[in-house]
């Protein structure tokens, strides 16, 4: 499966406060000379608030579902904004693939369920599916409410392409592939993707993920996940 990077700007929040205590029974309380007209007393002077140039997250999105037989296009209905698909066809034989306008999502040979994301680079939104398969399947997309959520110490293990939502609280997560041609690991943040592994064979190592961010596990064979 293939994808292409993006990159993405960094991203500042500044937050100033300040706080003053002048209790009332130290001293007297001298009153405060009037400021001629016209000029303003330094004191006085405010500056606007430091503005945030964090991206909110979008609201809930709700699913959309598709199911057919055989090769199709499939026109979707998909904003702009990071979506989670589930394509499942348990009948297949021979090569199953997906395609957007931007990338390649499934390319398989017999029976296959698994889920990657679309539009994760800026600007690139999917707006057709290309399916090539010869039997009944489901393509399904989520917003990340849909997905396993990666919780400190609690392994997850499957098969095949999977994607996990993964918390503040997370700071690596260990993953181990056995009976694999291919392991390739993505991590999505904002709006960049990355890809720390991506070699032939099995695969046991720690890859960094600071949450909230998304991992994408792709594989031939089994794989399990462990956050810390």
């Amino acid at each position: 499966m293939n994808r292409r990077l993006c990159a993405a700007s960094a991203v500042v929040v500044l937050t100033v406060g300040l706080t003053a205590c002048s209790p009332s029974n130290l001293g007297r309380v001298v009153p405060q000379a009037a400021t001629p007209e016209g000029l303003r007393s330094p004191s006085a002077t405010t500056e606007p608030p430091p503005t945030s140039t964090t991206t909110p997250r979008p609201g809930p999105q709700p699913e959309e579902k598709h199911s057919g037989k055989g090769n199709a296009s499939v026109p979707m209905t998909w904003p702009m904004r990071l979506g989670f698909v589930t394509f499942d066809c348990p009948k297949c034989s021979g090569h199953v693939a997906v395609n957007t306008e931007n990338e390649l999502i499934v390319n398989d040979i017999g029976p296959y369920k698994g889920t990657q994301w679309i539009n994760d680079m800026p600007d690139h939104q999917a707006k057709t599916f290309t399916i090539k398969a010869n039997a009944a399947w489901t393509l399904t997309i989520t917003d990340e409410s849909g997905l396993p959520v990666l919780e400190p110490g609690k392994p997850l293990s499957g098969k095949s392409e999977a994607v996990f939502a993964v918390p503040d609280a997370v700071s690596s997560v260990a993953v181990t592939t056995k009976n694999s041609g291919r392991t390739a690991v993505w991590v999505h943040s904002d709006d960049y993707s990355e890809l720390p592994v991506n070699q032939l064979g099995d695969y046991k190592g720690s890859v960094p993920v600071s949450g909230p961010a998304y991992l994408s596990v792709e594989g031939d064979g089994t794989w399990t996940v462990t956050a810390s």
